[in-house]
């Protein structure tokens, strides 16, 4: 079973899926390589086609074009860290003035 997110963006609100195998072996890769890589907006881009796999599992007529003439850098980080969410590879953020659960000692 996928799980999903859905991410209010320019385009409107988008839906994220879990990533599969193959696509988690693709992130992974590029993960490596950004570590020998200088930064900048070039890297970041390169996650595009993993964030647009996981948004056409549900957006099947939404194209890699689309997505790269109407998302904004906001957008994108949104849509990534809805990827990374549900593919479990991060913590959902708390909404702002949510208290974390209290530690109670045994007795």
């Amino acid at each position: 079973m996928l799980k999903q997110q859905t991410v209010s963006t320019s385009l409107g609100q988008l839906t994220v899926s879990s990533l599969t195998l193959g696509e988690l072996r693709q992130l992974d890769a590029l993960f490596s390589s950004a570590r020998t890589e200088a930064g900048g907006i070039g890297s970041l881009l390169k996650y595009m086609p993993i964030i647009f796999a996981s948004t056409r599992k549900v957006h099947q007529d939404l194209t890699l074009e689309q997505m790269e003439n109407g998302l904004t850098l906001d957008d994108f980080n949104a849509l990534f860290n809805g990827v990374l969410e549900v593919s479990g590879l991060k913590k959902a953020e708390k909404p702002a003035g949510e208290a974390s659960p209290a530690m109670v000692a045994p007795a």
